[in-house]
């Protein structure tokens, strides 16, 4: 394919030089710098979210979209502190330390623990299905009775439609296709339209589990605060939502079509996912070419799901979306360059750069690819990856960042 343009990257700090993106930056060092931005009371997560708020400009109004579609995945969040429901789910108290195991599905309470325990220990965040419902609901029902536990709209799909509704230019309309029930539906902005053959009757949930940096729990101590989810999730696990979903586009006629969800499927048997992958495939052969698609990943542990999804989807889309974990993953099962067999964290900006560049040239090549534009994100910094023959093509489009700076001039 073509020569590839800059690799665009962001620091959380972008008014200092670029060039101190090479040091060894560690979280409370962003987070001071943060506070010459925000309200330096604020928690150290807010203080960056907060700062990156600041930092990042609207797009010229020529080059934003007027017409969104989200789907297709979304739910209602319990978040709550990981220790206390695992507490609340221990009969045997006397046994504090349990076994770092991470289990790539949930069976049962044990399972649960042991998962948590390990992502706690290694400061990771991690999402895993639950296999069996009846489990589920007995932890859903305990997690509502510990203290301090709160209701949010969950899902990729619903969070990003929920923030598209509050940036829309006037005259513009987002729209989002996921399964809406009757408690996601009143948390939702006023002005998302939601088609009727979203709405459910039931909601599905997600269980959210914090942990702070430095919590002692289980015997061991969080190197960096996260979190950890889990879920029964019939309907998004399904991609239920997707062929509704490409249905309305119809009537809706997007600019910008956003996905995800994808991540689900895994909890699925093999022969499941394949053909849903297949099926989600070749419905988006179906679109028209002039509508930029974006996917935005999430969380996975199944090589063979995530491979699958990196075959048959990114070369019939225009863009993705994806963090260090997923980073790490895709260059692990595709041998990219600077990857190991074990999560170690965020990636320096240098090696984020090579395994994004890499991913670029690779997942864009086959023929027919739509594929030319990659977006890391990691809390400190962002690296956006384009083809000089994107529609993302200038700095405005791709990064909306007031400090862009080139790394490479080329990626051959």
């Amino acid at each position: 394919m073509g020569v590839a343009a800059c690799t665009y990257f962001t620091l959380a700090i972008v008014g200092i030089s670029a060039l101190f993106a090479y040091y060894n930056w560690n979280f409370e060092t962003i987070v001071e710098f943060s506070g010459s931005f925000v309200n330096n009371e604020s928690p150290s997560r807010i203080k960056v979210a907060e700062s990156w708020s600041k930092l990042i400009l609207q797009p010229q109004e020529e080059h934003r979209f007027k017409r969104i579609a989200v789907g297709v995945n979304g739910n209602v969040d319990i978040i709550l502190k990981g220790s206390k429901l695992i507490n609340a789910l221990d009969s045997n108290a006397s046994f504090p330390v349990y076994h770092l195991v991470d289990h790539p599905s949930l069976r049962n309470v044990k399972d649960l623990k042991e998962t948590f325990a390990f992502h706690h220990a290694k400061g990771a965040g991690g999402e895993r299905y639950m296999e069996n419902g009846e489990e589920f609901r007995k932890i859903l029902k305990a997690a509502r009775t510990v203290d301090g536990t709160e209701y949010y709209i969950g899902g990729n799909a619903a969070l990003m439609a929920q923030k598209l509704a509050s940036l829309i230019p006037v005259g513009g309309e987002v729209a989002i296709g996921a399964p809406v029930g009757p408690k996601l539906k009143p948390l939702l902005h006023p002005l998302l339209q939601v088609p009727s053959s979203s709405f459910v009757d039931e909601d599905e949930y997600h269980i959210i589990l914090e942990f702070s940096k430095g919590e002692s729990w289980g015997g061991r101590v969080a190197p960096i605060a996260s979190r950890f989810i889990f879920s029964h999730d019939v309907s998004n696990s399904h991609m239920s939502a997707f062929e509704p979903f490409i249905a309305s586009l119809k009537d809706f006629k997007p600019d910008l079509i956003v996905i995800s969800g994808l991540h689900l499927l895994e909890s699925q048997e093999r022969s499941y996912w394949k053909k849903r992958i297949s099926d989600i495939s070749e419905l988006l052969r179906t679109l028209s070419s002039n509508i930029p698609i974006h996917v935005e990943l999430a969380s996975m542990a199944n090589e063979d799901c995530t491979k699958e999804i990196a075959t048959q989807i990114f070369p019939l889309v225009d863009s993705i979306g994806l963090n260090e974990q997923e980073l790490w993953l895709l260059c692990r099962v595709d041998g990219g360059p600077h990857c190991s067999s074990h999560l170690s964290g965020p990636p320096s900006i240098p090696v984020a750069n090579d395994i994004v560049g890499w991913m670029l040239k690779k997942y864009s090549s086959p023929r027919g690819s739509r594929l030319t534009r990659i977006h890391f994100h990691t809390l400190p910094f962002h690296v956006v990856a384009i083809l000089t023959t994107s529609r993302w093509e200038k700095p405005s489009l791709v990064s909306y960042c007031r400090h862009p700076y080139c790394i490479h001039p080329s990626m051959r």
